[in-house]
């Protein structure tokens, strides 16, 4: 089962090419190296955490090139972002470590968490792109 779920996240990453960036290969090669479940929670996390930080570049790169109000308003949709994904976390704890229980579930649950974040750095990202062409 362990096996099926870093085939499954290696195809989700192959499907979406455009979506890659540097962390993806780190990433697949992180879970190539460690079948454990700790070792592929691990490297989701970290995985995470890089695109958590390409997020915030993205962020504050597009901040500064927006005029007031547009900056405004990126404030604003990026709080509610932050709620969001608050919230979805927490759903995804409860779900996974609370209700499906068994250690394969945390990997699911951080590939999750994961692709939240990703997605929301690939949109600031995309946004802020626009600007330099």
């Amino acid at each position: 089962m362990k096996k099926s779920i870093v085939i499954l996240f290696l195809l989700a990453i192959n499907i979406f090419p455009l979506a890659q960036n540097k962390i993806d290969p780190v990433l697949e090669k992180c879970l190539g190296q460690d079948n454990s479940t700790a070792g592929q929670r691990s490297c989701i996390i970290s995985a995470q955490q890089s695109w958590d930080k390409e997020l915030n570049k993205s962020y504050i790169s597009l901040s500064q090139k927006l005029t007031k109000n547009g900056k405004k308003e990126l404030v604003e949709a990026q709080r509610n972002w932050i709620l969001f994904r608050n919230s979805e976390f927490k759903l995804i704890d409860k779900y996974y470590f609370d209700i499906k229980k068994g250690t394969m579930f945390y990997v699911i649950a951080e590939n999750k968490k994961l692709e939240i974040v990703k997605e929301r750095a690939l949109q600031l990202k995309e946004y802020d792109d626009q600007f330099d062409h």
